[in-house]
């Protein structure tokens, strides 16, 4: 994950964890839907902020 926003990765813990609660019921199906869902969300949003302007402030952390 490339920002480091304490929501998205709650975010993702929580769909992660559907994943695993489906996997442990023996639906794996809509576990391997989910997963595919949850990895495709997370690699958009990911490319959507690396493409949008950063603050300064995050520029001379660096």
């Amino acid at each position: 994950m490339m920002n480091n926003n304490l929501y998205l990765k709650i975010l993702w813990v929580l769909r992660y964890g559907i994943v695993a609660v489906y996997t442990f019921t023996d639906k794996t199906m809509m576990a391997m839907y989910w997963m595919a869902g949850v990895m495709f969300a997370q690699a958009v949003l990911d490319l959507v902020y690396y493409f949008l302007p950063k603050s300064k402030t995050e520029m001379t952390e660096c």
